[in-house]
């Protein structure tokens, strides 16, 4: 049995899920956050994420139940362009193993949280997860709009424990990297 979490972070299309996926093969216990996002192709309520409505979200955030939150800005050239909200509720965090986390995220646990975890950042080259993602055919989002984010939420970004750059990299190293 692991003693660490496993705190998961990469750009869009870095294999994230994937990482995530493998490692509750392995019997860790996975985190779903909340989100008001739509659903992408192929995901499931409760399995993928908690989707939930705006109104849903925010009486959660006044409840002060979330660990960590983030308005994600969806540009105008999408059906909707309402922001889209993302969060990791305290309970999640406690009864999860492994969770994936953007950088404002990860800046947002208290240092005495942090020690407990083993933080992977999924540096995988762009032209590879462009690719993945036009695979995907996620119709909900503009992916020139998340590969410009993610390298503003990504730049100067070093609070990892391990860093993977190779995009065939094998989920059996990290979880045998963990405590």
């Amino acid at each position: 049995m692991k003693k660490e979490k496993c705190i998961i972070l990469g750009k869009s299309g870095a294999g994230k899920n994937f990482l995530m996926n493998n490692l509750i093969k392995k019997g860790l216990k996975g985190c779903l956050k909340h989100t008001t996002r739509p659903p992408r192709k192929n995901e499931q309520q409760g399995i993928d994420y908690n989707f939930i409505s705006e109104s849903d979200f925010f009486q959660l955030l006044n409840e002060n139940k979330f660990l960590v939150y983030q308005k994600v800005i969806v540009s105008p050239e999408n059906r909707n362009p309402e922001p889209w909200y993302y969060g990791i509720t305290f309970e999640e965090f406690d009864k999860s193993q492994v969770l994936i986390m953007t950088p404002i995220e990860l800046k947002n646990i208290t240092p005495e949280m942090r020690k407990g975890c083993f933080v992977v950042y999924l540096d995988i080259d762009r032209e590879i997860r462009e690719n993945r993602i036009t695979h995907r055919k996620d119709k909900n989002d503009s992916i020139k709009r998340r590969l410009d984010a993610d390298d503003l939420d990504f730049k100067d970004f070093n609070d990892y424990d391990l860093k993977v750059t190779d995009p065939d990299f094998s989920s059996d190293d990290v979880y045998d990297l963990m405590e």
